[in-house]
């Protein structure tokens, strides 16, 4: 690292002196003191679509010839996220825009001594990744198989980076999950739902579930035919439509299943067809055996939902994706009784 041999002010020579509590270069002629502060310099990490985090191959020293994320100093006149943006477009060509601050750490460069690395998430809002300046190659990289870092702070920027994602990466791929599950049946055997941690919670209190259930229905009034219904029978059917609520949130509906899927499928429309069979003298109507199932579909949700710890996104997505395949199952289960009732009135 170069030093400074001269005052700025009185062109006088600069001496090693303690200056208050420190060794410090002060002028022999006017007592100047100059002090040696560490150089803000700004890091950028891009990850596209694939989460792939975008490198920049260095052409100068330190470093030359290393992979980095794009990095460079902060200059008089501009904000540390305007120096951000502008090393990130004169190093890979791309226009961006801050996401979030991932890092602040101090690192010793044996050119430019102590140096102060901010590390910003930036997300790509126009351009293509090309080598600019202080740079050979720009390219990106699976995050999983990056190559050696340049800089001790970018590692520990990546190190801390990875779990700042990892919520916001699990609920996309349940998300796309769901949506495979819920409009084409299918349930990839790769991965699960977030919300399949919650399967267990209705299954361990299916009972406490039906008890309020039939709390409801014996006081409601959309369901006052099941008022004088037997408990027992009512508990019974309830017990059997929530299990095989579980069976298929918990199944595999991949196409390598389909028949065992296929057979989960026939059950649930036999058990509700049944339900929904032409009502006798005093027995429910329609109307009212579907509102018992959507009463039904309620507390399920109304329970899961009341042991959720509401800290982060990712627990609330958990709930609220439940809340979706409660929707699509239930609705199912509706079609399938009034199916039953038209079939039983033909």
């Amino acid at each position: 690292m170069k030093t400074k041999l001269f005052c700025n002010y009185c062109q006088g020579s600069l001496d090693m002196r303690l200056a208050e509590g420190k060794e410090r270069q002060v002028c022999t002629a006017c007592g100047e003191i100059y002090y040696e502060n560490p150089l803000p310099v700004v890091s950028i990490m891009v990850a596209n679509e694939n989460r792939e985090l975008l490198l920049v191959k260095r052409a100068q020293e330190p470093a030359k010839g290393m992979w980095c994320f794009p990095i460079g100093f902060a200059e008089s006149g501009e904000s540390i996220e305007d120096a951000a943006m502008r090393e990130l477009k004169e190093e890979a060509g791309i226009d961006g825009r801050i996401v979030q601050i991932v890092d602040v750490t101090s690192e010793k460069n044996d050119v430019y001594g102590d140096v102060l690395v901010v590390t910003f998430e930036a997300e790509r809002v126009a351009g293509n990744a090309s080598a600019g300046d202080d740079a050979v190659d720009a390219r990106y990289f699976p995050i999983a198989n990056l190559p050696k870092l340049a800089f001790s702070s970018q590692e520990k920027a990546l190190a801390k980076f990875i779990p700042l994602k990892k919520d916001l990466w699990d609920m996309t791929d349940s998300f796309q999950m769901l949506v495979r599950e819920t409009t084409h049946g299918e349930y990839p055997s790769t991965g699960r739902l977030l919300s399949d941690e919650l399967v267990k919670a209705i299954e361990e209190n299916t009972p406490r579930i039906i008890e309020l259930w039939l709390e409801d229905i014996s006081t409601n009034p959309s369901t006052r035919h099941f008022q004088a219904r037997d408990r027992s029978e009512l508990s019974s059917g309830a017990a059997v439509l929530i299990g095989e609520l579980g069976r298929w949130l918990r199944g595999d509906k991949s196409k390598a299943d389909k028949d065992e899927a296929d057979k989960d499928e026939a059950k649930l429309k036999k058990l509700c067809s049944d339900l929904g069979r032409r009502p006798g003298k005093g027995e429910a109507p329609l109307e009212e055996t579907i509102s018992a199932v959507s009463l039904l579909k309620k507390h399920i949700f109304k329970l899961t939902s009341s042991m959720g710890v509401w800290h982060r996104p990712v627990d609330i997505y958990k709930v609220v994706e439940l809340s979706e395949r409660l929707v699509y199952f239930f609705d199912r289960a509706s079609y399938y009784v009034i199916a039953g009732y038209h079939k039983s009135s033909a």
